[in-house]
């Protein structure tokens, strides 16, 4: 019964994003996010923002987040799951004056609200700010352990997705370009990168539908990262041009992993 409906969940999660594309404002300089308000709301809608309410969260929220992945949707919509923006060392993302944070600390999470941004250069659209805050009060220990849960299962699913898009962005790419009288899809150490990467995406998607812990989190970013670098060598340069989406997987997959990293050290 819990598959079929995860399913179905997923399925109009699919939709909505396909309504709703996400477009990259990212250059180097830039110190905004990507959110697509008409797609918050649309996800809010369904109940995407509850889902950490529920038993079965972490099943359902890992699973429906490989669309979110899939689509590059704004992380925005992951982080509502854990309550508020992730904040670690004095950073936000998604950061909104007044806007409420959630700090890591080695017995609990701790809410927060912002005070004060000082948006900054980041290496993705999500709006990355230094920022001050106010103590808004503790959060139910059980309320927080289910919210993080939930959260961590996301993100893994989320890192599913990212994978799952850039391979087939590579595979399409492969099957066009030709090299040596034939395409790059029929070059067997091709064939190999793209079943490498693929293998990951599916272990990721896997490994979002149980229960994940903090050391899941980390290792499945760096899993991500990597195999979207091996997406990389099958594209070759034009993969780094912004003018080519492939760029937006490995950065986003990038910056998921260390802000991961930096959530779980702050845990321990």
């Amino acid at each position: 019964m819990i598959t079929s409906e995860v399913d179905s969940f997923a399925d109009s999660i699919r939709a909505i994003v396909s309504d709703h594309p996400t477009p990259d404002p990212w250059s180097p300089a830039f110190v905004g996010d990507d959110v697509v308000p008409a797609l918050h709301d649309r996800l809010a809608a369904v109940g995407w923002d509850s889902l950490a309410d529920g038993e079965e969260s972490a099943t359902f929220a890992g699973r429906v987040a490989i669309e979110l992945g899939r689509g590059l949707v704004a992380v925005r919509e992951i982080d509502a799951l854990l309550g508020g923006s992730p904040c670690t060392s004095g950073l936000a993302r998604y950061a909104k004056p007044a806007g409420i944070a959630v700090l890591p600390l080695p017995d609990r999470l701790r809410r927060v609200r912002i005070a004060s941004i000082e948006p900054v250069p980041y290496a993705d659209a999500q709006g990355v700010a230094r920022v001050t805050y106010e103590d808004d009060g503790p959060i139910d220990p059980i309320e927080a352990s289910l919210r993080e849960n939930t959260w961590v299962s996301a993100s893994i699913g989320y890192l599913a997705g990212l994978t799952a898009g850039a391979v087939q962005l590579a595979l399409d790419h492969a099957k066009m370009r030709k090299a040596f009288g034939a395409t790059l899809a029929s070059l067997p150490s091709v064939q190999q990168r793209l079943a490498d990467a693929a293998l990951c995406s599916d272990g990721l998607a896997m490994l979002a539908e149980g229960p994940a812990d903090f050391d899941a989190l980390t290792d499945a970013g760096a899993a991500a990262y990597s195999a979207v670098a091996q997406c990389h060598q099958v594209v070759g340069a034009i993969g780094y041009t912004l003018e080519f989406p492939l760029q937006r997987y490995s950065r986003r997959a990038r910056a998921l992993q260390l802000w991961a990293d930096a959530w779980i050290d702050a845990r321990l």
